[in-house]
């Protein structure tokens, strides 16, 4: 049995990419984009951007576990002059709580007097040129009632990142990040960098996997960005990497923001300074989310941009050998159109699941929704 809910919804406005987690405070709490009616009205005109410098990073809770959702309990964590996008909560070993997310520098071209740092996107049809600042960690020492600035992760090495996933903290207090660079001058590269003093100093990037076919091009190899990491113990960690070889979707409608294609894994032995060749695990879908069950498998979640689209899961009963497609798991076949996904799963303590994601109305809106469902 599945139960969806609306998390948040509002008119004009684009609301999209969640993360979901269990506070200290035993509250259930998702951050999400909030963009502005720009990104409203650019998506419900076909055009939809993900870039917007009218966005912000919100929070919000529920008091009953995903059952209710009131707009009384949401509330900013982070709104300046940059565009924002991809929270997404770690709960630390000590209760405190950071929240990731990549910050973009978007300017109107007519304003563009110098050279800008690395063009991520120049859409003409906006009139908007965007570089990436890089990603954002916030912490939070109240269960997310206010946020203290560590500051962007910085690696000269690699240049400015985006990331879409959590940061994970290891056994001896080190965190380690997921992030990726490349497009569109060159397909992306999915890399690790790892922070030893709490989110100060970030360093050794270390690649996990790339195309080098797409060294000139994002359209000429697989772009390899969005990454979630396992900690398996003992220093093993896997790699569910997005996998994007396609910039088209069903019916050839191209995809201004992102592509679709495969999820990929890679498996590292020292907690992730050197990485295993890419595997096929035969998972269609972008981006995809790894959780270890209660019961040792672990749940592979992910966004199904082709009709129909929705959202998927998939387990693995081999600590991500190999993947149950035949058993492909459905949550959501129902959005209208492709621009939807990007979820995240929660096992609570009743042994329910919650996924949540983002879905788009019959009008166009884009709002946060959940599924609780089980198993069983």
């Amino acid at each position: 049995m599945k139960k969806h809910v609306v998390v948040y919804k509002e008119a004009d406005r684009y609301c999209s990419f969640p993360h979901v987690s269990v506070l200290p405070n035993g509250n259930l709490a998702v951050v999400y984009r909030k963009a502005s009616k720009f990104s409203s009205d650019a998506a419900k005109a076909g055009v939809a951007t993900h870039h917007d410098p009218g966005s912000s990073i919100e929070m919000i809770e529920s008091f009953d576990m995903g059952e209710t959702w009131d707009v009384k309990n949401s509330r900013t964590i982070y709104d300046t002059q940059y565009g924002v996008n991809d929270p997404a909560l770690t709960i630390l070993s000590d209760n405190s709580i950071l929240v990731r997310f990549v910050v973009l520098d978007i300017r109107k071209t007519s304003e563009m007097s110098h050279q800008p740092n690395k063009i991520f996107s120049h859409r003409t049809e906006h009139g908007l040129v965007t570089s990436v600042v890089g990603n954002m960690v916030l912490r939070s020492f109240d269960s997310g009632e206010s946020w203290v600035e560590i500051g962007v992760e910085n690696v000269p090495e690699i240049g400015a990142s985006c990331s879409r996933d959590p940061i994970v903290e290891m056994n001896d207090g080190s965190w380690l990040m997921p992030v990726y660079t490349g497009a569109p001058q060159r397909s992306d590269i999915a890399w690790i960098v790892r922070s030893m003093d709490q989110g100060k100093h970030w360093c050794e990037p270390r690649r996990i996997m790339s195309d080098e076919a797409g060294k000139y091009s994002q359209l000429q190899g697989v772009n390899y960005n969005e990454t979630s990491l396992l900690d398996l113990g003992a220093g093993q960690l896997i790699a569910m990497v997005r996998g994007d070889g396609a910039f088209h979707t069903t019916g050839e409608e191209f995809m201004p923001v992102g592509g679709v294609g495969s999820l990929f894994m890679a498996r590292s032995y020292d907690s992730g300074m050197s990485w295993s060749s890419p595997q096929v695990t035969g998972i269609w879908g972008q981006p995809g989310s790894l959780l270890q069950l209660n019961n040792g498998n672990i749940l592979c979640t992910y966004g199904y941009r082709r009709d129909p689209f929705g959202v998927r899961c998939c387990i693995s009963k081999d600590d991500g050998h190999t993947w149950d497609i035949d058993n492909e798991i459905i949550i959501r076949d129902d959005n209208p159109i492709w621009d939807c996904g990007y979820p995240f799963t929660i096992e609570l303590e009743s042994g329910v699941l919650f996924t949540i994601y983002y879905m788009s109305d019959s009008e166009g809106t884009r709002y946060v929704s959940g599924t609780h469902w089980s198993l069983k």
